[in-house]
């Protein structure tokens, strides 16, 4: 995959992949460290080809004065025993200097994920 929109600057990177039925499912970084980085998915069946599922990120960065302002970044798609997934991934609001993780539930409806149930 390459960049493609605004968002996801000069790089795409940090794939983590969950698979659903014949559906792979990649999350993953756009743009480089604190420029800032947000996270996107995209889906594929054969885990070569994969198409973007939004032109959006999946998981902004956050507004200024908040702890994930300089990224959200760096994911991680974790589904746990009895199949609840979760997205892991770090943040901060200093440019680096320090890192904070965090989660998110992760809903799926028809083969969509969303942050909302």
């Amino acid at each position: 995959m390459v960049p493609e929109y605004p968002w996801e600057g000069k790089c795409v990177e940090a794939p983590s992949v969950v698979q659903f039925g014949e559906w792979m499912y990649m999350f993953y970084a756009g743009a480089y460290n604190n420029n800032p980085q947000q996270i996107g998915v995209a889906k594929s069946k054969d885990g070569i080809h994969w198409e973007k599922m939004s032109n959006k990120p999946f998981l902004s960065n956050g507004d200024r004065d908040t702890w994930n302002y300089c990224e959200s970044g760096h994911p991680h798609i974790f589904r746990a025993p009895g199949g609840k997934t979760f997205l892991f991934f770090q943040g901060n609001d200093d440019y680096g200097k320090s890192w904070l993780l965090s989660n998110k539930r992760v809903w799926w409806h028809e083969g969509i994920p969303s942050l909302r149930k």
